[in-house]
């Protein structure tokens, strides 16, 4: 089972194979500094989309030696999200990873039914994070592309979870369907969900995970937690993975990792013909790496 994210890249730089991303709108500093070290690492090779000219002076200005072969010339942001998704779609890439592009503008080309990507599942976002408080990586879902799932959305959202977990050798994952309490109440519809789900996992539905819900998050993390609420859990303390109520839930609490606990982060969306590296365009050259790593991993 891999804990770290130095795992990851260990993982992906003895596969042998480099895979292709392509890259839409590359013309950006910190897209292009996660790149160059990717590449010097060997573990990936790269399609450039957008603006030539910009793409060449900012790769200059990180000391990223990109050939002209490598660039693919595309100057709107329609243009470029259909040429970086045509590149997958035609199997010269295998990976796609947004740049310094709009996510609606990237996904609409993705979900285009005649040209995209989609392969009729749901699509969405699994972020992967490395905390030194804790003694694995922790996953999380969704927290990017579903706003307030329903219960056949959550369903999906928890296998794309799943299929990531075992993708890190998690054999069999401890996953919390996360709420603020862990009794069923009616009018919290997070805890209805949870207890079905739970159901549904007992009898194999989810393949072999231990899916436990509702449950806090204090009883998640801590087995001592669970203890003093007198609670009963075969997880508390040992989770691998929280399947979150909604979108603000899931971005808040990774957002609060990053910038309060200096969590290593990577994120992927799963659901797709490719993994999809979908950052925003603030973060760190760090986080996209730790994507890139994490996409070639579960792309095998």
């Amino acid at each position: 089972m891999i804990k770290t994210f130095e795992e990851i890249y260990e993982a992906v730089q003895n596969l042998g194979k480099k895979k292709t991303i392509s890259v839409a709108t590359a013309d950006d500093v910190s897209v292009l500094e996660a790149v160059k070290v990717a590449d010097e690492k060997g573990v990936a090779k790269f399609l450039l989309v957008g603006n030539q000219e910009k793409i060449k002076k900012i790769a200059s200005q990180v000391g990223y030696d990109v050939e002209d072969e490598d660039i693919i010339p595309a100057y709107t942001d329609e243009e470029i999200a259909s040429k970086s998704v045509e590149l997958v779609r035609d199997g010269k890439a295998e990976i796609l990873m947004k740049g310094h592009i709009s996510t609606p503008i990237l996904m609409k080309a993705v979900l285009n039914k005649e040209t995209g990507l989609r392969m009729g599942n749901v699509l969405s976002h699994v972020a992967v994070v490395e905390v030194s408080t804790y003694h694995k990586l922790i996953l999380l879902s969704d927290g990017g592309i579903n706003i307030t799932p329903d219960f056949e959305t959550k369903i999906a959202i928890l296998n794309n979870m799943v299929f990531v977990a075992n993708r890190l050798g998690i054999v069999k994952p401890n996953i919390a369907a996360l709420c603020p309490i862990e009794k069923v109440n009616p009018i919290i519809q997070e805890t209805v969900d949870a207890v079905k789900l739970q159901e549904m996992s007992e009898k194999g539905e989810f393949g072999d995970i231990v899916l436990e819900g509702p449950i806090a998050m204090d009883v998640a993390l801590s087995a001592n937690a669970a203890e003093r609420k007198g609670i009963n859990s075969r997880i508390a303390g040992k989770t691998d993975a929280f399947l979150v109520p909604n979108i603000t839930s899931g971005n808040a609490v990774i957002k609060v990792l990053m910038f309060l606990a200096n969590a290593k982060v990577g994120g992927l969306v799963i659901g797709a013909k490719v993994p999809i590296i979908l950052l925003s365009r603030s973060d760190k050259p760090e986080e996209k790496l730790n994507s890139i790593a994490l996409s070639i991993l579960v792309s095998n």
